[in-house]
Parts: structure tokens; C-alpha cells; sequence
């Protein structure tokens, strides 16, 4: 299996021509089969030219490049309505919620593993929400629902959250998603970014190094980065 961070970066090579293509921006999911249907390959520039690479079409997923047998199997973001329909949707996986289905919310996803042959996702990492240095698993048979705003989950017999600290306002007190989103605001204060993050037209909206603020906080949500900003902060 492989982790998200160690697919997404990695050089993508035609095998016909033994030729370079571009470069992995991000693995494109599948809601409903809880895969990777895409992966976007980038040759630099956010959505700016970018293309998509059919999973089926993949050749391999090694430690340093994926390989597909030539640039043929890449097409146009807009060429691709299956492609263009799962981007649109903005089904993301690291940043997200996890809410069990009797309703608890237990922490944030940042990481996940796909089975390099199918693309399938197998795993879940998930920081908890009484500690978020503390790192958690979840198999994806567990997963019923990845959606927009939470991952849901078949909670399990034992599985008990504990109340949050006496000085602030208890989860079971305010909408759930709302106070796992606040909780996340605050943990991003302070941070710095680690990379651009641009916008849908391939604009610098938060440049590498900006420490985050409640207006950096503001500008990603209001372009639908918030998630991108999650992710790439230190």
C-alpha cells in the first residue's frame, strides 16, 4: 500500500518514450467506490493545463515515479466529465471530519493508503480529537460515507469519545461539524505555510511562508482551500 504523501509529488513516465509528463498534483477520489478513479498530473501550474491520468491506465506506483505506457492515456481536465464531475464535487479526504454513525465526531483525517494496484483506499489516519499529537487507524471497510463535509463511519461497540476540557463549550452543546471546524481554526493558528496554495484559475492566494491568521483563515474558505490550507501548514 501506499500513502497519499508518497504518491502525490512523484514524476509520471511514459513508458513508450521513457519521457517525463508531468508530475502528480493530486489523487482525483471516488466517493462512492472509495477509490482513486484519477490521478491530476500538473506540469507546474494549479489546474492551469493540468490533465488526468485514468487510475486503470496506471502502470505502476513505485517509490520514485508512476509510469504509464504514454502520454496518450492523459487527457484534458474539461475532456473529462467523469473527472471534471468527481473535481466539482470536492470530495475531500485528508482534512476531513470523521463522524461515526451514531453521531460522534472523533477526529481529523491526515493521511490515508490506497492499494497501488486498483487505487482502492485501505486505510485511514486520523488525529483524534482529545489529542491531536495522538494518531489513530480506521479500515476502509469501516468507512459508509465519504462526503463534503465528513467521513462517516460505522462506529464500533466500544468505540466512547470522552468530553472535552470543562473550559470550553462541550461538542454535544453546539452543532458537531461546527465546533470540529473550530477546533481545526485553532490549530492552524500560528502555523506556517509550506507551500502556495492557489486558486481555481492557478493564482497565488497564500504565498509559501505566510503565518496563518484569521484572515489567511477567511481567504482559504472563501476561495474553497480551507482543506489544501490544512494540509500545508508546519
Amino acid at each position: 500500500m501506499k500513502k497519499s504523501q508518497e504518491v502525490i509529488g512523484l514524476p509520471v513516465f511514459s513508458i513508450v518514450d521513457g519521457r517525463k509528463i508531468g508530475q502528480v498534483k493530486d489523487l482525483v477520489i471516488n466517493p462512492e467506490e472509495g477509490k482513486v478513479d484519477f490521478i491530476l498530473v500538473s506540469n507546474g501550474s494549479w489546474y492551469v493545463g493540468a490533465r488526468v491520468l485514468p487510475y486503470r491506465a496506471v502502470m505502476g506506483v513505485g517509490e520514485h515515479a508512476v509510469t504509464t505506457e504514454s502520454e496518450n492515456m492523459l487527457t484534458n481536465i474539461n475532456e473529462t466529465a467523469n473527472a471534471n464531475s468527481l473535481l466539482e464535487r470536492n470530495i475531500e479526504v485528508k482534512g476531513n471530519r470523521v463522524l461515526t454513525n451514531k453521531g460522534n465526531l472523533i477526529g481529523i483525517i491526515n493521511e490515508y493508503e490506497v492499494e497501488e494496484e486498483t487505487g482502492k483506499i485501505k486505510k485511514l489516519h486520523y488525529k483524534t480529537a482529545q489529542d491531536e499529537t495522538r494518531v489513530e487507524f480506521i479500515d476502509a471497510e469501516q468507512v459508509l460515507t465519504y462526503g463534503a463535509d465528513v467521513v462517516v463511519i460505522k462506529e464500533k461497540p466500544d468505540n466512547k469519545t470522552d468530553d472535552p476540557p470543562t473550559d470550553e463549550t462541550p461538542a454535544t452543546e453546539m452543532d458537531g461539524a461546527s465546533y470540529f471546524k473550530q477546533k481545526q481554526k485553532e490549530f492552524l493558528m500560528g502555523k506556517k505555510v509550506v507551500q502556495d496554495i492557489k486558486d481555481a484559475s492557478g493564482q497565488v492566494i497564500i504565498a509559501e511562508g505566510t503565518v496563518v491568521d484569521e484572515d489567511i483563515i477567511k481567504l482559504a474558505e472563501s476561495n474553497g482551500r480551507f482543506v489544501e490550507l490544512s494540509q500545508c501548514v508546519k
